[in-house]
């Protein structure tokens, strides 16, 4: 039986591996291997929320009338935050539209008459028919448009039950053909409607009686003391 090869015997098919020890091997290595770990999960996770939050967005059109809704279906809220579906701010803005009307008629049409009602929100007002009309047609004046529009804006359709109501009376003396007077007074009519005004706020006719060629317009607020 062959005895143990002499210890300073070498052979050179026979590998010995050889291992470098890195700093912290051992039980510390353990540790590092745990952080990378975590480090790996939190990247990960980083990822997936950045990549949720790119693919969503909001609709702020939806988001808008979803709450505008919520507002208008429970009053208390709309109490508390002064919302515009508030009954309040509505006859508010009502009579801030009415009042700025006047000061405008007041400033582009100095022969108009131009009276504020004892009762807030009420506004009369009596000028010639030709400061709107072209001639003795049926056609707005140009330099008048404006004026139709901001007339159609304070009687554009208001929530909470809100209204401004306009009487527009045209003169007609009592021997007078009523027939271009009434053509006259539906023009005026379907161009306000045409512009936005509530067609049922809107009430236009003939004043019988009066001297030919004037017109009043008699702007009113409801909706409060359950008008």
């Amino acid at each position: 039986m062959p005895g143990p090869l002499p210890s300073d015997r070498s052979d050179p098919d026979i590998a010995v591996p050889v291992r470098f020890a890195a700093p912290g091997d051992g039980q510390g290595g353990g540790g590092q291997g745990g952080q990378l770990l975590y480090l790996g999960l939190f990247i990960l996770l980083l990822a997936f929320f950045i990549l949720l939050n790119s693919v969503s967005h909001f609709h702020d059109e939806k988001v808008g009338a979803v709450i505008r809704s919520v507002d208008d279906a429970f009053s208390s809220q709309a109490l508390l935050t002064g919302a515009p579906g508030d009954r309040q701010q509505s006859l508010r803005e009502a009579a801030r539209a009415v009042r700025d009307l006047g000061d405008l008629i007041r400033a582009e049409l100095p022969l108009a008459k131009v009276e504020a009602g004892q009762e807030a929100g009420t506004l009369f007002i009596a000028l010639p028919a030709a400061a709107l009309f072209s001639g003795d047609g049926q056609s707005i004046r140009p330099d008048q448009q404006g004026l139709m529009d901001r007339i159609a804006r304070v009687l554009e359709p208001r929530g909470s039950g809100v209204a401004v109501r306009a009487e527009i009376l045209f003169a007609a003396p009592d021997d007078a053909d009523t027939g271009p007077l009434v053509a006259r007074a539906g023009s005026l009519a379907r161009a306000l409607t045409a512009l936005g005004a509530d067609a049922p706020s809107l009430s236009v006719g003939l004043e019988k009686g009066q001297r030919a060629g004037g017109m009043r317009l008699l702007f009113t607020i409801h909706g409060s003391g359950g008008q």
